[in-house]
């Protein structure tokens, strides 16, 4: 396959992935009965326009070696280890690794300022936490603050909070308060703050790319259905329902944290209250669909 050839399928790939395949996934109902395999699924759509792009600005500046992107970046970077990177490099040649490295660099920085500024805010707030609750009292296994307002959310981290709210408590019956605090368990048992963590640093920078709209808010549905059924293997799923609709959208956490009621609460309790919730044949297909995006583009980068 020509270099060139080769360059403009991995970019049509990733153009594919960022832009049209991911208006479809967003729109797709079937997500729902599958939500962990379809967060995959976003995830592999994500990483597979990001090696594409990458990909393609490798294959223009490895071109003159012949020999393709895999073997010709390993000589690249042998030139650059022995001193002499822009030894034979032509203008098609720097402009495809200039566009390799922007968008490396560029993901790699908003990552990790993002994943710093995170950190820190929520290092501050687990401090508040230790301050502002109420000494000697949880709530079936939470944090408890005083505050009228009823809300329940999750804190991530390695050591990750859950904090339930007086006036939550007073809202909720004990079963209910048991399912949601199940729930905000989920979050903390399954890593959900990991997940959000890289998706939520594509939101500004690369706001005008289809994926980067959609890609967190999607996710962050999907990541509270994931817990509803972590919730749901203790505790009925009606009494879930229930305490979802009782608490409503009006009370959130902090931006930065889990809310059982912060996200998508009318479908969340329509899935719940569904006769089937989950698919198993669904899941292995969107795990499927998952490994073969990611596999695109490395294979083309292989021919």
């Amino acid at each position: 396959m020509s270099p060139y050839v080769e360059a403009t399928a991995l970019a049509f790939a990733s153009a594919l992935c960022v832009g049209p395949v991911s208006i479809w996934l967003d729109r797709a109902s079937w997500t729902a009965r599958a939500p962990r395999a379809a967060v995959v699924l976003w995830q592999s759509i994500g990483l597979s326009g990001a090696l594409g792009a990458i990909g393609a600005g490798l294959a223009v500046a490895t071109a003159r070696f012949g020999v393709g992107v895999g073997p010709g970046t390993r000589e690249l970077v042998d030139k650059v280890v022995d001193g002499r990177p822009l030894s034979g490099l032509g203008l098609p040649d720097a402009l495809g690794l200039t566009l390799a490295v922007d968008v490396a660099i560029v993901l790699a920085a908003v990552v990790g300022i993002v994943v710093w500024r995170t950190v820190r805010t929520r290092s501050r707030h687990r401090r508040i936490l230790d301050l502002v609750r109420v000494d000697g009292q949880r709530a079936d296994g939470a944090i408890l603050l005083d505050d009228p307002r009823a809300t329940a959310y999750c804190l991530p981290g390695l050591r990750p909070r859950i904090v339930v709210s007086s006036g939550a408590i007073d809202l909720l019956a004990s079963t209910e308060l048991a399912a949601v605090v199940e729930h905000e368990r989920g979050h903390a048992h399954e890593r959900h703050g990991l997940v959000m963590l890289s998706l939520a640093s594509l939101t500004e920078p690369v706001r005008w790319i289809p994926y980067a709209r959609r890609a967190p808010r999607a996710v962050a549905t999907l990541l509270e259905m994931a817990a509803d059924d972590f919730a749901t293997r203790r505790h009925e799923p009606l009494v879930l329902a229930a305490a979802l609709v009782r608490m409503g959208e009006d009370h959130l956490g902090p931006r930065f944290t889990f809310c059982a009621g912060a996200t998508a609460v009318p479908a969340r309790v329509a899935r719940l209250l569904a006769d089937s919730r989950g698919s198993k044949r669904t899941a292995l297909l969107a795990s499927v669909a998952a490994g073969f995006v990611v596999a695109v583009p490395v294979l083309i980068g292989t021919r």
